[in-house]
This record gives C-alpha cells, sequence and structure tokens, in this order.
C-alpha cells in the first residue's frame, strides 16, 4: 500500500511517498510556485520509486494553514487525481501534522504547542497533548501573544523559528526544531487508525480578523 502525500502549505512544494511500514521517497521545491511544478515533482517521485499513478493506494494533503493560494493548488490538485483513479484521500493540517512527527517528545504531563511562521511576526499556533491530539482550535496570533500561553503551562515548544522564539521564552521551556519536517510514515498509520476523522478535504485558512478577535485566555482553555 502506498500513498502520496502533497504538501503545500510551509512556503514550498513537496511530494512524499510512503507505506505503512517506510517513508519511500522526498522531492521538494522552494524555488517555484506549486501551481507549476507539483505535476513534475509527482511524476519524478513515481519514477524515482518505479511505480505508476496506478499504484498509489491513497493520497493524503495538507490542508493548511498558510498561503491561500498554494493550499488550493495542493488541495485541487489531490482531490482531481483522487477523483481519476478512484481512490480515498484524507486531509490534516500542518500543525496537526507536525504534532503526530514529533509524538514522543512530551512527557504525559506535558503538552505540545506547535508554532509554525506566517507573515511578519505572526504564526499559526495549536496546542496538542502528549499523544498528539488537539486540545485547543489553531489559531494566527502575534508573536507578542503567544508569551501568555506560555504562562502556568507546562508546554514542550514545537517550532522551525527556533532563534526568535528563544528570545521570547527565556530558554524557560523545551524548544523542539521541527525544521518544518512532517513524517508522513507517521502521519498515515494515524490516519489509518482513525480514517474517518481526516476524510474532510478542504481548505484551513486562518484569517487576520478571524485571529485578531480571539482572546489568548480563550484560546488556551478551549477544548475541541
Amino acid at each position: 500500500m502506498t500513498f502520496l502525500c502533497v504538501n503545500t502549505s510551509l512556503n514550498s512544494c513537496s511530494i512524499n511517498l510512503v507505506s505503512e511500514n517506510k517513508n519511500i521517497i522526498f522531492y521538494e521545491n522552494k524555488s517555484n510556485p506549486p501551481s507549476d511544478i507539483i505535476s513534475i515533482l509527482v511524476r519524478e517521485s513515481l519514477e524515482s520509486a518505479s511505480l505508476q499513478v496506478s499504484d498509489i493506494s491513497g493520497i493524503i494533503t495538507i490542508i493548511g494553514p498558510g498561503n491561500y493560494t498554494s493550499i488550493r493548488v495542493g488541495i485541487a490538485f489531490s482531490l482531481g487525481l483522487s477523483k481519476s483513479q478512484s481512490i480515498p484521500i484524507y486531509g490534516i493540517s500542518a500543525l496537526e501534522a507536525i504534532a503526530i512527527s514529533q509524538r514522543g517528545v512530551c512527557k504525559e504531563s506535558e503538552n505540545a504547542l506547535v508554532l509554525i511562521k506566517a507573515l511578519q511576526n505572526q504564526y499559526f499556533i495549536q496546542i496538542f497533548n502528549h499523544l498528539s491530539e488537539p486540545i485547543s482550535e489553531p489559531i494566527k496570533s502575534k508573536l507578542s501573544n503567544i508569551s501568555k500561553l506560555l504562562s502556568n503551562e507546562d508546554l514542550v515548544l514545537i517550532s522551525l523559528e527556533e532563534d526568535e522564539i528563544e528570545k521570547l521564552i527565556y530558554k524557560k521551556y523545551k524548544l523542539i526544531n521541527s525544521e518544518n519536517y512532517i513524517d508522513f510514515h507517521k502521519v498515515l498509520n494515524q490516519i489509518i487508525k482513525k480514517p474517518n476523522q481526516y476524510n474532510k478535504v478542504s481548505p484551513l485558512y486562518l484569517s487576520d480578523p478571524v485571529a485578531e478577535k480571539k482572546d489568548i485566555s480563550w484560546f488556551v482553555k478551549k477544548k475541541i
């Protein structure tokens, strides 16, 4: 069983081929718009793995958050391929996928705060428990507001922007550098366990007005 994994949310276009047992191949392009390169990357990844499109058992696509146009390109391509090949498709946010990729870094008493850089000094953020299950809704927030999340919270921070975050937290909290890396092998095995939880494939776009209206204390307490 081979799954094609599409990610256009993290300022690049990446294609992964994975099975239940391993990551098979990874291709990424940071120089071109996803609309220009996505089909080329898929073809090259399949050729490198000596596979045909008909060998794909399913598709996993990252639904966001991130650049709205890029996310739409990834989702549209994935849905089109899914329909043309009559294969299942699953959607998952980049925040949750990163949390799953880093599962095991938190103790049972700890939660993980995943941060993805947005524009300027803003971040996409969400809190997960030690099992990588979401315990808050994702929001977009200014970096200065994130400090409010860190009071009285036993959190492990997972982010690429290590230097920026360290200035904010003064090294008080454990910080994991994710390198924006998503382990789709782990993500696939999570989806296999709970497929119905990931069968909604629509863009996750966190607009500025919505994020700015959210009170940060509400975010901490909110449960899904």
